[in-house]
C-alpha cells in the first residue's frame, strides 16, 4: 500500500467518514499493528492541536453542494462522491470543518492539476517532499499552495490576494507534531510567490497541517498563531 493510500485510510478514520464495516476492520487492524495505531493518534493530535488555534465555526450552508458541483465539472475525475455530510457531522463541528477542508483540498489539488513545481525539470533534491493546497474554510476556495522541501525551506504560491492592513503580516505555520505544536515558517508582507527558510524541523510528512494567519507585524508576539486563520490544508506526498 502506498503512503498516500494509507494516509487516506487514516484520515478517513480520524474524520469519522468510514463506513461501519470498514471502520470495524480498521480498528481490528490497529489492535494488531501498533505502528498504525501510533500514526492514527499522531494525526488526531495534529488536527486537534492546530484546530485549537481557531474559533469554532459551523460548516457553511451549501458547502457540500458546491463540492459536488466542482467534482461533477472536473473531467479527469469524473463523478466522485464526497465525504457524506451526516458522517462528517455526527462527531461535531470540528469534524465537519476538517472533513470539508480535506474534501475541498483534494478536489482543488486534482482539479488544478498541480503536482510538484520541479516535476520533469530534473531538479532532484529540490523536488518537494510534500505539497499542501491551503483553502478557505468558509467557501472551500484555494488560497495558497505550499511546497515543503527537505532543507526546511518552503515555496509559497499565493492564489488569493489576501488583504493585509497596515501593521499586519501574513504568517505561515506548520504542525510537525502535537508535542511541538504550531511552528512559524516565516512572514510575508503581502500575497505573493516566495521562498521561506524555516527552523530546523523533521522531514515534512503526509497529513501535516499548514496554515496562513494574519498577525501583528513583524510577527506573532507569542510564537503561536494568534490572528485569524486565512487558509489551511493538509500535506500530500507528490507522485514524481
Amino acid at each position: 500500500m502506498s503512503t498516500n493510500d494509507e494516509m487516506d485510510r487514516i484520515t478517513g478514520y480520524v474524520l469519522g467518514t468510514m463506513e461501519a464495516d470498514a471502520r470495524d476492520a480498521f480498528e481490528a487492524e490497529m489492535l494488531r499493528d501498533a505502528g498504525l495505531r501510533a500514526r492514527v493518534d499522531r494525526l488526531a493530535g495534529q488536527m486537534s492541536a492546530l484546530d485549537d488555534t481557531a474559533l469554532p465555526e459551523a460548516v457553511p450552508e451549501g458547502l457540500w453542494a458546491q463540492i459536488e458541483t466542482r467534482l461533477g465539472a472536473t473531467p479527469q475525475l469524473g463523478r466522485v462522491t464526497p465525504f457524506p455530510p451526516a458522517a462528517a457531522r455526527r462527531r461535531g463541528g470540528f469534524v465537519g470543518r476538517q472533513a470539508a477542508l480535506m474534501a475541498a483540498s483534494l478536489i482543488v489539488a486534482a482539479a488544478v492539476g498541480y503536482f510538484a513545481g520541479g516535476q520533469g525539470t530534473g531538479l532532484g533534491p529540490r523536488d518537494p517532499v510534500v505539497i499542501a493546497v491551503l483553502v478557505n474554510e468558509a467557501d472551500g476556495s484555494p488560497g495558497a499552495i505550499v511546497e515543503a522541501f527537505g532543507d526546511d525551506s518552503v515555496n509559497i504560491v499565493s492564489l488569493e490576494n489576501f488583504v493585509v492592513p497596515e501593521g499586519k503580516v501574513l504568517e505561515v505555520w506548520t504542525l510537525p507534531d502535537a508535542d511541538t505544536g504550531p511552528v512559524s515558517l516565516g512572514q510575508l508582507p503581502q500575497a505573493q510567490r516566495a521562498t521561506l527558510s524555516g527552523p530546523n524541523l523533521p522531514l515534512p510528512d503526509a497529513g501535516q497541517l499548514y496554515e496562513i494567519t494574519l498577525e501583528d507585524a513583524p510577527a506573532s508576539p507569542t510564537g503561536r498563531p494568534t490572528g485569524p486563520i486565512l487558509v489551511k490544508g493538509f500535506a500530500r506526498v507528490p507522485v514524481l
